[in-house]
């Protein structure tokens, strides 16, 4: 379970199955992506898109789309983009990370980061920080991952993809995602990891989210459906929450408590640059979770 406070509560998570550590106090607790609903918590289909690492590699390449494989062979040979893995418990490296994040949030109209919630992963072992960069060792974009030993799952994914008016510079961001995430399944596979997902499948019908399912569907995965789960231990977490309901009601804009947007639903640089997270999902205070 990681641990980390937010400006009210003690919070907690636990991904997929893992266990809860009951030797550790928080006020809330969200489990994300469970294959089971739990036991009197509230409770939300959650659906991603998921890559199956036990296949072969030769498998997993045959079951990339051709557009798909095109853009990661011209990002490695033509664009020579380069994927490096950071280290994010290096402050500096966050520093940077933070930066470019807060920039792509604004252009969304995002919250900042919430630097507490990755430094609680961080220090518990399961963040996982990658980037790609150009020939001139620019930052395109970021992967911040959450990663454990069977499983990782997309958080964020930034880049300024929005703020070039140069279509030429945003079909090279594109590209540099597409290089970075085949990177990664290949890196985790390696590493014995079974599943890689993207964070999120969007139902609906905005075209833009609608191309980001494409994005991700290039690469040959299948959507899954599981649980997220939300369960609140003290009265002072149930008296936050409240709070928080009523001031999203009555504040226009949503303000701080807004609820936090699936993970992909963030940025994908519309369908090339698909520069996204669904992805942790970024939690304001805790939104109420139907049954």
């Amino acid at each position: 379970m990681i641990t980390y406070r937010s400006r009210f509560l003690a919070r907690g998570e636990v991904w997929f199955d893992n266990e809860r550590d009951y030797s550790r106090p928080v006020d809330w607790i969200i489990y994300h992506q469970r294959s089971h609903a739990v036991p009197g918590a509230k409770s939300r289909y959650f659906y991603t898109y998921a890559i199956d690492l036990t296949r072969s590699q030769e498998e997993l390449h045959a079951r990339v789309g051709k557009d798909t494989a095109y853009k990661i062979r011209r990002a490695r040979e033509r664009d020579k983009i380069t994927c490096e893995i950071l280290d994010p418990n290096n402050p500096a490296v966050m520093d940077r990370f933070e930066a470019m994040y807060n920039q792509f949030a604004a252009m969304k109209g995002l919250p900042r980061l919430f630097r507490e919630r990755m430094e609680g992963f961080a220090a518990a072992g399961v963040l996982d920080l990658s980037a790609a960069r150009d020939p001139q060792g620019n930052i395109l974009i970021y992967h911040l991952n959450y990663r454990d030993s069977t499983r990782a799952s997309g958080l964020e994914l930034p880049s300024l993809y929005r703020a070039s008016a140069d279509s030429g510079a945003r079909n090279l961001v594109g590209r540099a995602n597409r290089c970075l995430v085949w990177s990664g399944i290949l890196r985790y596979k390696e590493q014995g990891l079974k599943i890689f997902d993207f964070g999120g499948w969007y139902h609906g019908t905005n075209p833009v989210l609608l191309k980001i399912n494409e994005f991700k569907r290039g690469f040959g995965g299948e959507v899954l459906r599981s649980y997220e789960c939300e369960e609140f231990l003290t009265l002072k977490s149930r008296i936050v929450t409240l709070a928080a309901a009523l001031l999203d009601r009555f504040r226009p804009s949503g303000g701080a408590f807004r609820p936090a947007p699936e993970r992909g639903e963030l940025e994908a640089g519309a369908a090339d640059a698909a520069a996204e997270r669904p992805g942790p999902r970024t939690i304001a205070e805790p939104q109420v979770l139907r049954r």
